[in-house]
């Protein structure tokens, strides 16, 4: 390489150097705040907040075509009231529908919704059903865990992003890029992101379910950080055979 694409590669390495270093700093700076919230959040009490999730859907049915859609979404349901079951029955049908202003217990699912008891009434034009889930519970101990999960997340982020500094740092030093040096740092900065993408997946999974009632969650994959991975190591293998080819140039010459 000639000097001028050499003092070009190594202004690169000082500019990146100095970006991870801030980020680094940024990052440990987060990962303390969460140790801290995490210690302080763990001696308070268990009763010391408490949340109880509700979702609330309002349906307005066309009053006639009511019976058709309870028949299909619609499951069992029970409820406690004066009214016998047969004043409910369609004669055709021979099948119950919910009784009105009155909340009743049924099992509905509707759009990845679960719902647990209703209440219907009839306005002008329509049929309205005002829908609750069952309630979820979470207190301190659960916010714990949130932290916990958040503080890994930081920290194993603090480490990729210093592994990156780390590689920043050789290409100022380095007279081409095709060295050994270069290789281990940037395979040490692939391995690095594994843990971030294992910790944000969890804490992302855990989040979705926390603070979500009557709703089915799915495992978060942090698809992101698994594709820089796969790169990572694909450039790996490049700049590895690189290394190859430059050692045996320089023996050639």
């Amino acid at each position: 390489m000639n000097s001028n694409t050499i003092a070009k590669f190594h202004l690169f390495g000082k500019v990146g150097k100095i970006v991870m270093t801030v980020l680094s700093v940024i990052a440990a700076l987060i990962t303390v705040s969460c140790c801290i919230a995490t210690a302080f959040t763990a001696t308070l009490p268990e009763d010391a907040l408490t949340v109880r999730v509700v979702e609330h859907a309002e349906f307005r049915f066309n009053k006639a075509s009511f019976d058709t859609l309870w028949s299909v979404l619609g499951g069992s349901f029970t409820y406690s009231g004066k009214e016998f079951p047969e004043y409910m029955l369609e004669d055709s049908e021979k099948k119950a529908n919910p009784p009105e202003n009155q909340e009743f217990q049924a099992e509905l699912k509707i759009f990845n919704q679960s719902y647990a008891s209703a209440e219907i009434h009839s306005d002008e034009s329509a049929k309205v059903m005002e829908a609750d889930t069952s309630p979820e519970e979470y207190n301190v101990k659960d916010l714990v865990t949130v932290f916990i999960f958040l503080t890994l997340f930081s920290a194993s982020a603090t480490a990729a992003l210093w592994m990156l500094r780390r590689l920043f740092a050789v290409l100022t030093r380095c007279e081409s890029p095709f060295c050994c040096e270069v290789v281990n740092r940037m395979r040490g900065f692939g391995f690095s992101l594994l843990p971030v993408a294992v910790f944000a997946s969890i804490g992302e999974t855990m989040l979705g379910s926390f603070l979500t009632a009557g709703k089915s969650t799915n495992v978060s994959i942090q698809w992101g950080i698994l594709i820089a991975f796969v790169v990572t190591m694909a450039l790996v293998a490049v700049f590895k055979y690189g290394v190859q080819l430059q050692k045996e140039s320089d023996e050639t010459l």
